[in-house]
């Protein structure tokens, strides 16, 4: 007799123990080959996704990340024969990988292009895996024929755990939206991450949070598959009884090894069991020992608050009980008492209602005095220009343009070019089009603009012109005449009209 397949829910938690009870050394062969091949798809993704120059590198890119992918799906093979080895000893990994790697990187790439949801066919591929591992010479045959096992069983697990990846995926994305809106809530960080608000959800968040869950559901399924080849031929071989069998064996061999070792000292054993017993977290679960208890002024008065309470709760209640309960009469029937105490509870509860009702408006219409609180002017902050550290959210974009004509107004030019340059940033970080930082440079803050306004070309180029003026007038040696300031306020100008 048989015994019948486990459930999905059975499988999968012995998956989850066979991971834990995993050494370090299981755990760095699957990492080996999985990191390279996340961090290589979130850079493929980002630089796809942003780079201007994206297609001109794209085949050398998409070469490169199918051989990570080749990479991770024989260091795969490894980490489920390690696993396998965990179950049954005898069975080791094969002494050359060269079976695994040839094998991966025949069949695995067909994995992505079958596009049929079916459960068998995630099993064939993973099957075909260890056993390339294991240096199985019927690879193939073997998987193909533990891939229609327990097919139910198999349906459950996929079910599962792509709901479960569902809800993971979530998670980690509302966690990447949320933490930084946390962190300058509470800590008063304030990071290009928490500038950008909703627009961190965008194709590479979505990739880190896809990449984040496949971390932690592919050795899941893994370990899942591994369970299901080794159980599928323990149908025919044993080897899960045989398994079993060794580790009662070993068992028992502990405990006789250790009996024998050393006998037990009972007043040790008596001492360790009432330095236990008199811990703090299982003194409170003990019952009170009989004998005296404690005397004193201050006990008495607890003693005697206490007893009055509960003397006062039981003539409460038994008033309450008195008054529902109504009064038998002789020529009355059962019934007629049933109807009369369910009237008394109908009664009683539409008063409650009434009482509670009345309370809740009475809160809501209370009038609550009005406090107005005088507009608070906030003075202008004075700034130096000529300080080098000075950013552009110091001031709006108005101030800035100004501070800009009030220097031209004096005369210093110079100064009127550093105000102009300062309200373009404000203007286009407003725009969401770049970040202000102190660090940032004229070039720094071109190459972000022309990867953030592609749909407008001619912004860049605008801003770039402007930036030479700007460079040339602040930095150079030449003489900053109204000339100069005036090209500039034009440039500025003809971004502004590009940008809106």
């Amino acid at each position: 007799m048989t015994r019948p397949a486990r459930t999905s829910i059975d499988i999968l938690e012995e998956a989850v123990h066979l991971l834990r009870a995993a050494p370090a050394e299981t755990a760095a062969t699957y990492l080996i080959g999985a990191a390279p091949l996340t961090l290589g798809f979130l850079f493929f993704l980002a630089d796809m996704n942003r780079s201007l120059y994206a297609f001109e590198h794209l085949p050398w890119a998409s070469l490169g990340l199918a051989v990570l992918y080749v990479w991770k799906n024989a260091w795969q093979a490894l980490f489920m024969a390690r696993l396998y080895h965990q179950l049954s000893p005898s069975e080791a990994p094969a002494k050359s990988p060269w079976q695994a790697i040839l094998m991966q990187s025949a069949l695995q790439p067909l994995g992505l292009v079958v596009p049929l949801p079916f459960p068998w066919i995630t099993a064939f591929f993973r099957n075909v895996a260890l056993y390339a591992a294991l240096g199985r010479p019927d690879a193939l045959a073997a998987a193909r024929r533990q891939s229609v096992y327990a097919t139910r069983q198999n349906w459950g697990v996929l079910t599962i755990v792509t709901l479960g990846a569902l809800l993971l995926f979530a998670n980690v994305l509302v966690s990447i939206a949320l933490l930084p809106q946390l962190a300058r809530s509470f800590l008063g960080i304030e990071g290009d991450l928490a500038r950008l608000g909703m627009g961190i959800l965008n194709l590479t968040t979505f990739g880190v949070a896809a990449a984040i869950t496949w971390l932690a559901v592919d050795p899941l399924l893994d370990a899942v598959y591994v369970l299901r080849c080794f159980y599928g031929e323990s149908v025919a071989t044993g080897a899960d009884l045989r398994a079993a069998l060794k580790r009662a064996v070993l068992v028992f061999l502990f405990v006789i090894t250790a009996a024998h070792a050393q006998t037990i000292d009972e007043k040790k054993l008596d001492h360790a069991i009432d330095q236990v017993v008199h811990q703090r977290e299982f003194t409170w679960r003990a019952p009170r020992p009989a004998g005296a208890e404690p005397q004193g002024k201050w006990v008495g008065w607890y003693r005697a608050s206490v007893k009055w309470l509960g003397e006062t709760w039981d003539w409460i209640w038994q008033k309450i009980e008195d008054w529902l309960r109504p009064p038998k009469e002789s020529g009355g029937s059962d019934k007629e008492v049933q109807v009369n105490r369910k009237a008394m509870l109908a009664l009683t509860a539409f008063l409650v209602a009434l009482i509670a009702a009345g309370v809740v408006v009475y809160f809501l219409r209370r009038k609550k005095v009005a406090v107005i609180a005088a507009q608070a002017v906030a003075a202008a902050p004075a700034v130096n220009l000529a300080d080098e550290s000075l950013t552009a959210d110091r001031l709006p974009e108005s101030e800035w343009l100004s501070l800009a004509d009030e220097w031209m107004e004096k005369g210093d030019f110079r100064l009127a070019l550093r105000a102009m340059y300062l309200a373009a940033l404000n203007y286009l970080s407003a725009k969401d089009l770049i970040s202000i930082r102190r660090w940032k440079s004229g070039l720094d803050y071109r190459r972000e603009l022309a990867r953030r306004a592609r749909s407008k070309p001619e912004l860049p180029l605008a801003f770039t012109r402007g930036v030479a003026i700007f460079e040339q007038g602040w930095y150079g040696r030449h003489v900053v005449d109204r000339a100069m300031a005036e090209s500039l306020a034009n440039g500025f100008k003809e971004m502004r009209s590009y940008g809106q």
